[in-house]
């Protein structure tokens, strides 16, 4: 929307007379617009002060604030002006003792999310609900048969506080009092970590002064209001077929004590008696006892000495909102070529044979709300990265909060990725809404043609006999893809016989730079089998000698080879591989893991032997006799 465009709707977005869609679209211009802006803010100043000159008038007389809208427009400054002076000349006769009609009006504009990447074992947030009684309180009130508060247990409770996310939330208060006045903002959401809370005039900030800040929280549920009827009077109805032994279908008394199974009340006249909660159908109050709240509140003690017209924004930590990676790698398997006796025979059996697949890969944002809240057409920002967080003390309780999963979005502007302190910032390049309670899945990355290295890797820590199935490429430019990756899961897709793409495994990886290398582990391999045993053993002093034989064999119709991994003690200070007799290269991947590549042919097995020795007095220092390729 241009200047043009806004300023013929700016006289109805003052009268509010224009639809949702297109006030937020003015409102959001006027926010990028300074002239505009300070052309809204006339024509507001012009309507309050038409209706403090008509707060003057005698009562009965015809309406003169509606018929100075044509003359508002294009004349706001002026108009202003002179409707000023006379409402200050009608202040000091005292016809009027404020400079503004009606209550304080709130309404947003827009809305900034930056969600954090979750840290490894975060145990969640939990702002109020801490160990000790109030949880078992919390707990026996989401088993009183209301769903609402069942729900807000699970998230209070649950994995649904987990992830942390910075929210940034724009509004529009009209007839702000001047002096000391409170203004309340309702539609946050229940995970907000309240000392994180900052409030500020974008318009004027010096003229607003926080007198003091508060979040009130105590709601309205089943177990509050039964707390405050403690020593009163309530009405319990029984369920269908439940009586007491008098045959009554209700009672009347003082409520004495309550908790999860059952309720303690003592009729007028009568000795206590204690009601089980499976018998009650519903309990009936006098009235809403006084001081709770429908939803969370956060309210403010200001000192305004600017306009009554105000764009503030508040910015908060809550918790309940999370992201994380989620890819889809969908492979092309190479053609292999059923290899002919003597194929090979005129290559060194040591030359390495490599599988090159190929595959895409798409990546997708899933932002999963359990705040509470829904936030409309937000501008969304994911911070990728191990973000320092203080761990809170864990809490015992665990419920599962399920969420409805909206499908992937395509089409129009992705995400935008730029490096941010030591983390990822990627940015969605256009609105999007989160709703409360949802899931949803936004494209984040894309990559094609990426050439993938197939490997069979046999530790024998992991399995004894199966040989696992690794696929390994480089994250660069050149190889379709060049991108950071956030931590994630990544689910392998591959066509089976007659050509569908079918599931095949999972898999996890960390955070990946570009021009990495990346190793996925998938499934077993069903057609290659291997197996280690010891074949001596010898000691003396402190010195030992282990003698280990590695047998593999390759049942597939083409050649593989595999990666024969070896964990040793880190005291080892001599060792040797050989095949058929002679020294066979090995390397160290890492202190205490050493790996051999052993190419295998068709339909054929292979045997390696190794040996080493150790001493824990005064071995160690073992370093590798072949360069790695």
């Amino acid at each position: 929307m241009n200047c043009e465009q806004a300023s013929e709707k700016l006289i109805d977005l003052v009268y509010e007379e224009l639809p949702g869609d297109e006030a937020r679209a003015v409102g959001e211009h006027i926010l990028q617009c300074p002239r505009c802006r300070e052309e809204f803010e006339k024509l507001q100043l012009a309507r309050s002060a038409l209706v403090m000159y008509r707060a003057g008038e005698p009562k009965g007389s015809k309406p003169v604030v509606r018929p100075y809208r044509r003359f508002l427009i294009g004349v706001a400054g002026v108009a202003a002006a002179i409707l000023i002076a006379v409402g200050v000349w009608m202040f000091q006769e005292g016809t009027t003792d404020t400079a503004i009609a009606g209550p304080v009006e709130i309404k947003r504009l827009n809305v900034s999310l930056t969600i954090l990447s979750e840290p490894e074992n975060w145990p969640g947030y939990y702002p109020r609900f801490q160990q000790g009684p109030g949880q078992m309180e919390f707990q026996m009130d989401a088993q009183a048969n209301n769903f609402s508060d069942v729900q807000t247990f699970r998230r209070v409770m649950g994995g649904g506080w987990r992830g942390l996310a910075l929210v940034r939330d724009q509004r529009i208060v009209r007839n702000i009092k001047r002096g000391v006045t409170s203004v309340r903002f309702t539609d946050v959401p229940a995970g907000i970590l309240p000392d994180t809370v900052r409030l500020r005039s974008l318009d004027d900030p010096d003229g607003l002064t926080i007198l003091e800040q508060n979040y009130q929280y105590d709601l309205a549920s089943a177990s509050a209001v039964m707390k405050r009827y403690i020593d009163k009077t309530v009405t319990i109805t029984f369920k269908n077929g439940e009586t007491l032994p008098a045959g009554q279908v209700g009672v009347s008394g003082t409520l004495l004590s309550f908790d999860r199974n059952t309720l303690v009340i003592q009729p007028e006249g009568e000795g206590p008696r204690n009601i089980s909660r499976k018998m009650v159908k519903a309990i009936t109050f006098e009235k809403l006892p006084a001081g709770l709240l429908s939803k969370p509140t956060l309210m403010w003690q200001l000192k305004n000495a600017a306009a009554a017209n105000q764009q503030f924004e508040v910015a908060y930590l809550t918790g309940g909102l999370t992201w994380r990676a989620d890819y889809i790698l969908k492979l092309r398997p190479a053609v292999h070529v059923k290899k002919r006796a003597g194929h090979l025979s005129d290559q060194p059996l040591k030359d390495k044979v490599s599988i090159i697949d190929t595959a895409d890969i798409v990546g997708y944002a899933t932002v999963t709300n359990n705040s509470g809240v829904t936030y409309e057409n937000a501008q969304l920002k994911l911070l990728a990265g191990d973000v320092n967080l203080i761990k809170p003390e864990v809490n015992k309780w665990s419920f599962f909060d399920g969420s409805q999963l909206s499908g992937g979005e395509s089409g129009g502007p992705q995400f935008k990725e730029k490096s941010f302190f030591e983390y990822h910032l990627y940015t969605l390049g256009r609105p999007t809404t989160i709703r409360s309670a949802e899931t949803k899945q936004i494209e984040l990355i894309s990559g094609s043609g990426i050439r993938m290295k197939r490997g069979y890797v046999y530790d024998p820590t992991v399995n004894a006999t199966a040989v696992r199935v690794v696929s390994e490429f480089k994250n660069s430019k050149d190889n379709g893809l060049g991108k950071p990756l956030p931590k994630g899961v990544i689910r392998l897709y591959a066509p089976d016989p007659t050509g569908v793409s079918t599931y095949v495994a999972k898999t996890s990886i960390d955070h990946t730079p570009k021009d990495e290398k990346i190793r996925l582990p998938w499934g077993f391999a069903f057609d290659i089998v291997c197996s280690v045993k010891q074949t001596d053993y010898k000691r003396r002093g402190y010195d030992r000698y282990h003698k280990w034989q590695y047998d593999l064999r390759n049942h597939k119709d083409y050649d593989v080879t595999i990666t024969i991994i070896m964990r040793r003690p880190k005291t080892t200070h001599w060792a040797k591989c050989t095949k058929d007799g002679k020294d066979y290269p090995w390397h160290i991947r890492e202190v205490g893991v050493w790996e051999v590549e052993v190419p295998v042919k068709a339909n054929s097995a292979e045997k390696i032997i190794f040996e080493y020795r150790q001493n824990p007095q005064t071995g160690g220092g073992l370093k590798s006799p072949y360069d790695r390729d």
